[in-house]
């Protein structure tokens, strides 16, 4: 019969693993809280995640248990620094997952975001450098999101403006879509209307249609307002 280790008692508990649920709500709570210095409603995770709050409160106990994230009851959430670190590598692997579709394996940019919401979940810091390098070490996703490198840093920061909101007559160039809705993003990429993508503003109607023309398109599309204020441009000229 083996002794018992004397010593077992006193040897540091690995910590449990983070499983992909976990990184389901961190990711998501940085992506929340990203443009509100980083605090965020308990409604809006369980909106965004499709749950009760009943569960996100239960996920909140955890990751605060885990020193995840600062937490009180009823008040907003906040990523720690470790819960912040980790977000942002699970958002490293999202993108890179969903550019490795775009680019190598011609998914639609309406599909990438589901598939991408399973992949982050398995790709190990090797395979998202080999994917990187790959692609040629892109800055941002299909959408125009800022993809973090492999320090987890975030060089491309610039925001660009609403659609909403630039004057007629603007030549343009399309920043990012702020949106993951696979019809919105099915319809915009058939129209022309990509990151990239150069636009002339044509008119602001009175009842909230904003009408654009591709460059190399002669039709105009006319876009509601809703939709507009999600695409971020950049001017090009006049």
């Amino acid at each position: 019969m083996t002794a018992p280790d004397q010593n077992a008692s006193n040897r540091p508990q690995s910590e449990p693993s983070i499983t992909p649920k976990m990184e389901d709500y961190l990711r998501q709570i940085y992506l929340l809280g990203v443009n509100d210095d980083g605090w965020v409603s308990n409604s809006a995770i369980a909106q965004r995640l499709n749950v009760t709050r009943a569960s996100v409160t239960s996920m909140l106990e955890t990751l605060s248990d885990r020193g995840l994230i600062e937490w009180r009851r009823y008040q907003p959430i906040r990523l720690t620094a470790d819960g912040k670190m980790l977000a942002l590598r699970i958002v490293r692997r999202h993108r890179l997952a969903e550019m490795m579709l775009f680019e190598l394996f011609d998914y639609a940019i309406g599909d990438v975001d589901a598939e991408a919401d399973v992949l982050e979940h398995h790709l190990s810091r090797e395979l998202c450098r080999a994917i990187e390098e790959e692609l040629g070490m892109p800055e941002t996703d299909p959408h125009g999101d800022p993809i973090p490198d492999v320090d987890l840093d975030i060089s491309k920061t610039d925001q660009g403006k609403p659609l909403s909101d630039v004057p007629e007559s603007s030549q343009i160039r399309v920043c990012r879509i702020l949106t993951q809705d696979k019809d919105t993003l099915d319809y915009l990429d058939s129209v022309g209307i990509r990151p990239t993508a150069q636009l002339r503003l044509e008119d602001t109607t009175p009842i909230g249609m904003v009408s654009v023309r591709p460059v190399d398109s002669q039709e105009e599309v006319n876009l509601p307002q809703e939709i507009a204020s999600k695409i971020l441009v950049e001017m090009v000229g006049h």
